[in-house]
């Protein structure tokens, strides 16, 4: 579980974390149910790797779930840029600490 002050060196760690942590800002903001959607979709993949990926896509983020990783596509900006991925445990933890913030 991230801590509020660890919170900050987490969004540093690399790409995929700082995607992960602007996608919480700027697309999951306050909403309690899409965060819960979200932690659901995690958890299924992850007690099922053959189940098909969760994809949702906010206004600044386009989210892939799948089953080794987590992809996260900028839906702005530069439009050759590549997706960026994150662990599916690290995906957890900034949903479990963006939780907590709401």
């Amino acid at each position: 579980m991230i801590h509020e002050h660890e919170w900050q060196q987490w969004q540093q760690q690399s790409a995929g974390h700082a995607a992960t942590a602007a996608f919480l800002l700027l697309d999951v903001q306050t909403n309690l149910t899409m965060l819960e959607t979200l932690q659901a979709a995690l958890d299924k993949i992850k007690e099922n790797p053959d189940a098909e990926p969760y994809v949702i896509s906010g206004n600044s983020y386009f989210i892939q779930l799948q089953p080794q990783q987590v992809l996260i596509e900028e839906l702005y900006g530069d439009d050759y840029a590549e997706p960026i991925a994150i662990s599916l445990d690290d995906f957890g933890d900034a949903l479990g600490y963006w939780h907590t913030q709401i």
